[in-house]
This record gives structure tokens, C-alpha cells and sequence, in this order.
């Protein structure tokens, strides 16, 4: 009997118990600045047809017209053959003549390599694991032709893999209005995927906040006012001490010996 009433006891407190609905986990902030600034993609033009020429066949002014084509595709994205480029037709070494030969002879390349590079590893520093792996192979093959294949393409079909697998890890980790977001990005576009990052999946995480019931905060009981005795003023009962106790316990006393006389007696008889 005892276990049944322990299981029902159980039972009932379950039934009383309030349901306290799971929190959703917080929103992973890996991915979300680089998704809310990444603008329009850049074309990395390839400088190798301008620079693969016979400066040696060309006149002055070919050249000139050689190195201002260059600069004119350099600007805002290879700022250092930019910079070289616009020193070599100012002729501030030894002349705009030498110069701009110098520049299209060898200045120009290994310009272009160190800027190819360092577009490379900043973009691979800003970048998620799948980004990173794929700029660490290019980087590996040390040539213009990877890194600039990377730069272009590479590096787009990386960053939306790295989408991908953060909008699928928010899925698993949000609630229940995070996954429906989720789930429509990853059965949309590129920019889905982006939008849902940068914006998208903190307002559903915010919904899902807003749908926990919160806990009631228990309050603190109120002490109860003591009564003040009230002294009566009618007739009182005799008030008893340690007289009435004392001729208790000897009454008591005589009983018990008065009975244990009387036994002793009948076992004599007996």
C-alpha cells in the first residue's frame, strides 16, 4: 500500500507542475558583421595581357598609352601598381621616358603579385572555415593565376558554404521560429542565406524570446500582526501550579503500588 500511495502522490505533482518551455540558444555571432558588409562583388582584372608586351619595340608614347591603361584598370583594387604607375609617368627617377619602361619591364609584376597576395590573406582573414581552407590553397601554389581565380570565384562559392552551415547550425540550436527562418534561406538564394544572417535570424530569435512564458518571481509571505492578550475582566478559573502536579504524580504512585500489592497477594494464595 505504501508504494501506491507514493506513485499517486507522484503523479499528482506532476499534473500540478507548470510546463516550463525550453530557451532557445543564443544567437551565434560567428558570420553576422561580415554578412551585413559585404557589398557588391569586386572584379579582379587580370593585368597579365597589358604587361605581356615588347617594351623594347614600342615607342615612347605606346608606352605612356601602355602604362595609363594599367593604371586606369589598377585603381581602388591594386593600390600599389596603381601608386607605381602614376610615379613612372610623373618620370620623378630618372625621367617619364625610363620610367614608364622600367614600370612595364618589371616594376608593374612584381607589384601586382605582392597586391594579388594581400587581397588573398585579408580576405581569407575575414572569411569563415571554408573560405579560409580554400585561400590557404592558393596561397600554397604562390601564383597570380590561383590566387586570382580565388579572388574572383573561389571565394564566393566558399563564403556560401560558410552561410550555409551557420543558417543550418541555427536551425538546429533556435527555436521554433529561428528554424522556419532558417529553413526558407536554405531553400533560397546566396542572399537569402546573407539577409537571414544579418538581419533575419536575430528577429526570429527575438520571437522566440517573446514566446517563453517568463517564471513568477515568488513573493515574500507577510508576517502575521501578534495579538496582544486580553487581560479579562470577568470571573477567571482557579489558576493551577506545581501543587496540583506534585499531588498528581503521588496519586498516581499509590495506584501503581496498591496494584502491584494486590498481584503479590494472589501469587501467595496461588
Amino acid at each position: 500500500m505504501r508504494w501506491k500511495t507514493l506513485a499517486g502522490v507522484v503523479i499528482a505533482l506532476a499534473w500540478l507542475a507548470p510546463a516550463v518551455p525550453a530557451a532557445a540558444n543564443e544567437p551565434v555571432q560567428i558570420g553576422l558583421s561580415q554578412a551585413c558588409k559585404l557589398g557588391q562583388p569586386v572584379s579582379y582584372p587580370d593585368l597579365q595581357p597589358l604587361l605581356d608586351v615588347d617594351v623594347d619595340a614600342m615607342t615612347d608614347s605606346q608606352v605612356r598609352v601602355k602604362v595609363d591603361q594599367v593604371l586606369a584598370a589598377s585603381k581602388g583594387i591594386y593600390g600599389r601598381v596603381a601608386e607605381a604607375a602614376q610615379e613612372a609617368l610623373d618620370g620623378k627617377k630618372e625621367g617619364p621616358e625610363k620610367d614608364t619602361r622600367d614600370f612595364l619591364k618589371s616594376g608593374a609584376q612584381s607589384r601586382w603579385y605582392t597586391d594579388v597576395r594581400l587581397l588573398t590573406s585579408q580576405t581569407m582573414a575575414a572569411g569563415g572555415p571554408a573560405v579560409k581552407e580554400a585561400a590557404n590553397k592558393v596561397l600554397g601554389v604562390d601564383s597570380i593565376g590561383a590566387m586570382l581565380g580565388f579572388l574572383d570565384e573561389g571565394q564566393h562559392t566558399a563564403r556560401a558554404q560558410d552561410y550555409r552551415d551557420l543558417v543550418t547550425e541555427a536551425k538546429r540550436t533556435g527555436g521554433p521560429e529561428v528554424g522556419k527562418a532558417a529553413t526558407a534561406a536554405l531553400a533560397g538564394t546566396f542572399e537569402d542565406l546573407r539577409v537571414f544572417l544579418c538581419s533575419g535570424w536575430l528577429a526570429a530569435h527575438a520571437k522566440d524570446q517573446a514566446t517563453v512564458t517568463p517564471t513568477p518571481r515568488p513573493t515574500s509571505a507577510s508576517t502575521p500582526t501578534p495579538v496582544q492578550a486580553v487581560t479579562p475582566s470577568g470571573p477567571t478559573l482557579p489558576v493551577t501550579g506545581s501543587n496540583t502536579v506534585a499531588l498528581l504524580i503521588v496519586g498516581a504512585s499509590l495506584v501503581i503500588c496498591g496494584a502491584a500489592g494486590v498481584v503479590i497477594a494472589r501469587r501467595r494464595r496461588a
